[in-house]
């Protein structure tokens, strides 16, 4: 780690030394390694400053307070507690793009070796920040932006069909916001109570990173996972715990109304939110793609402005094919999976002199993904009317709830068409086998496109490519005149290449037989 501070705080300080914020989430020996970006983040002659635990936009909320050139996150998101790892930001909040990462990694690499020697500059250790305090009181004011955006008054707010009346439950995944996030929705009027456990290990058995956005439970199924069925600490999942014994203890009978939020489950850096949706026969999860929605039609209602609005390449084609629902104009696009795509997206021009958004009111962008990503604007601490972009799972539950007051109360457009989608991995996967442009990459093509052909009258497909996604093979296009994708991609974090295929109708199944098709071809190629 002290190499990844020396080869960041060279590429950092090539004009003059630069100012680095350090924060951390709770993973064992994370002090350890903050202790050793710091050390070489001050060899390269870099002053810094932690800012403690905090949630990755916490993090860079108090950067951004502080006026810092950039700011460092020791964390590993949703993966396990065993993990850990460093997200850079620079000083407009923007998150490290690859050409950056690639300089780095030469760096440390050439440190390494020796063929480069670090400065050994005494860099400046600052005094600590409380970062936390920073954030609340950023979040604070955020919520208040959101609210006025909406016209509507949180405080006040009658929450009956949209919670239940036993409140919201709230899962931080055992991170920071565990300590806050559901006592400050309750002081505000909307109760709220806390599951996850910051004795346990970070992400086990609990937050977003144990869900997935397409996951539903009957109630005949969250009733077997309810005691005395499993114990608590035995449950797979804590926020699926905690909805089972609601349910079990109103003898079977949901405690909650068709449409409530019943739940929210953050990840461990608090940078991404799903909700759980009660529906007719169970739950569901409500994944980004719908909480982006629901924003769209809640300030549908408010003003006329043109909204920007970014979308992954897994994210529900019917989203993007039908934001003709909306009065106003929508100007949508596709892009790499991962937030800094989104927020790259929607940066303000290349020619603007800053690459903040600036005005007087709420900036109308927004970036999506399904995993529960919201890429939004956030005012700049200290520079009025300057706004920078973030993923926030909190902000992002603050955004779906207010939402849903104004769609409870007012006349909004539809909600959209659901597509069709399937996500399947191969898993373990040996990554250096699929570049999306080798041979595997054009068999994998040549049998997509001889079963579409095979399944479908008319066809107008075309393979394509996405920035920041170099190993990605990608085929979009029409099938009897219905928007789809077919994507293979390797994880940027795991031994494992993903399938996903879509489509911009719900009634899509026979497209199992596609994606059966391609898990045959890569499992055989790519398993160790």
């Amino acid at each position: 780690m002290r190499l990844i501070g020396e080869g960041t705080g060279m590429h950092l300080s090539v004009e003059s030394p630069a100012t680095v914020v350090i924060g951390w989430d709770r993973r064992p020996r994370n002090g350890e390694l903050v202790d050793s970006l710091e050390a070489g983040l001050c060899a390269a002659g870099c002053s810094v400053a932690r800012v403690g635990e905090v949630p990755t936009p916490g993090l860079v909320h108090a950067m951004m307070d502080a006026g810092a050139d950039a700011g460092m996150m020791v964390t590993a998101s949703h993966n396990p507690s065993s993990d850990s790892g460093v997200k850079l930001f620079d000083a407009d909040g923007y998150k490290s793009m690859p050409e950056d990462e690639q300089h780095i990694s030469d760096l440390i690499w050439q440190l390494a070796d020796g063929s480069v020697a670090c400065p050994q500059n005494d860099g400046a250790i600052l005094d600590p920040i409380d970062g936390l305090r920073i954030y609340r009181k950023g979040l604070r004011h955020r919520l208040g932006v959101i609210a006025n955006s909406l016209e509507i008054h949180f405080d006040e707010a009658d929450w009956s069909g949209i919670i239940p009346v036993g409140g919201l439950i709230v899962d931080s995944s055992g991170g920071i916001a565990t300590e806050f996030l559901a006592a400050g929705l309750s002081q505000r009027g909307l109760p709220a109570r806390e599951v996850s456990d910051r004795n346990s290990p970070i992400n086990l058995n609990c937050g977003a990173g144990g869900l997935s956005p397409t996951d539903s439970w009957s109630y005949e199924t969250l009733l077997e996972l309810a005691p005395p069925h499993v114990q608590f600490e035995s449950l797979p999942h804590a926020l699926l715990g905690a909805l089972a014994e609601a349910l079990a203890q109103n003898d079977g009978m949901p405690p909650w109304r068709y449409g409530d939020i019943v739940g929210a489950a953050l990840d461990g850096d608090g940078d991404r939110c799903l909700l759980i949706e009660a529906r007719e026969s169970g739950l569901a999860v409500l994944d980004g793609d719908h909480i982006c929605d629901e924003l769209l039609r809640a300030t549908q209602t408010t003003s006329s402005g043109k909204w920007r609005m970014a979308a992954s390449i897994e994210s529900d084609l019917g989203l993007i094919a039908g934001l003709e629902r909306m009065p106003t104009d929508i100007e949508a696009s596709t892009t790499a999976v991962g937030d800094r795509w989104l927020a790259h997206a929607l940066s303000p021009p290349s020619n603007s002199p800053v690459r903040l958004h600036q005005g007087e009111q709420w900036p109308r962008v927004v970036g999506c993904e399904d995993s529960g990503h919201l890429v939004l604007t956030a005012p700049c601490p200290r520079r009025e009317k300057h706004w920078y972009m973030v993923g926030d799972g909190a902000a992002t539950l603050l955004v779906a709830l207010c939402s849903r007051l104004v769609l409870r109360d007012r006349a909004c457009p539809a909600k959209f068409n659901c597509g069709w989608k399937s996500r399947v991995s191969i898993s373990p996967s040996i990554r250096e086998r699929w570049d999306g442009k080798n041979a595997l990459a054009d068999s994998v093509h040549s049998e997509a496109v001889k079963w579409l052909e095979d399944n479908y009258n008319t066809l107008d497909i075309e393979r394509n490519e996405i920035p920041g996604e170099p190993a990605l093979l990608l085929i979009t296009g029409e099938a009897d005149g219905t928007p789809i994708s077919i994507a293979v991609r390797n994880s940027g974090t795991e031994a494992k290449t993903s399938i996903s295929v879509r489509a911009a109708q719900s009634h899509a199944d026979g497209l199992m037989e596609l994606v059966a098709v391609l898990i045959d071809l890569l499992t055989a190629e790519l398993s160790p």
